[in-house]
């Protein structure tokens, strides 16, 4: 089974790139064989990947209003040679529709903001367009990220995630250990000061590996 994870969210500045990294590394320390995607023109991901310390490749493939069926063609070269791949999309309306389409699994950042719900609600609209024409899919993982679940803050995000409908995963707290990964190229697991943070993930990964489990098709890439 091949599978294509997509990181997605309709509004940036939500961690997308942190939970895409973070994910890839966790399943890559279990064994799969994990590639990821930029589709970023920002560019995060690559530039967590510089120092060459990531113990996964990371593929430069920007997704733009042009090039989508390059697009696909690129990302099927990758998936062809691993068994999972993870899509660091960019925030356009487009870019999420073109990496939902051939995804088997979707994961939504979502920080406790109400900017951040709009652009969920947005973000879910595109997901359920997709799934009309796919037959249910792609599945859906909803991550609150930046919270701290102590807090009534931290509580009511996750209610209001709940309220969607869909799978809620672990939360992701706002730690400095996310931030000191990324400037040393490095997974949030081989920190010292990471071991919360890389809890989180493994939590959230554990439910990733259910979900995918559960897909009774191969992806579509």
């Amino acid at each position: 089974m091949s599978y294509t994870i997509a990181v997605a969210q309709r509004k940036g500045g939500v961690g997308k790139t942190t939970v895409a990294v973070s994910v890839a590394a966790e399943l890559c320390r279990r064994g799969k064989e994990v590639a990821m995607i930029d589709a970023d023109p920002q560019r995060s991901a690559c530039q967590w990947a510089e120092p060459g310390t990531l113990k996964f490749p990371v593929y430069e493939i920007a997704l733009s209003d042009q090039n989508a069926t390059n697009w696909f063609r690129e990302l099927n070269h990758v998936a062809a040679k691993y068994g999972c791949v993870i899509v660091d999309t960019a925030a356009s309306e487009h870019a999420l529709s073109t990496s939902i389409a051939v995804a088997s699994l979707v994961l939504v950042p979502c920080t406790p903001s109400g900017l951040d719900l709009e652009a969920t609600v947005r973000t879910l609209e595109i997901i359920d367009s997709v799934r009309a024409r796919r037959q249910g899919h792609p599945s859906l993982i909803l991550v609150p990220n930046r919270v701290d679940i102590r807090t009534l803050e931290g509580q009511q995000i996750v209610a209001e995630l709940t309220g969607f409908g869909e799978v809620v995963g672990t939360a992701l707290g706002d730690r400095s250990a996310f931030v000191r990964a990324f400037s040393a190229g490095k997974s949030v697991a081989d920190m010292p000061e990471g071991l919360l943070a890389h809890r989180e993930i493994q939590l959230l990964c554990n439910l990733i590996e259910k979900t995918l489990d559960a897909i009774p098709y191969r992806s579509e890439n």
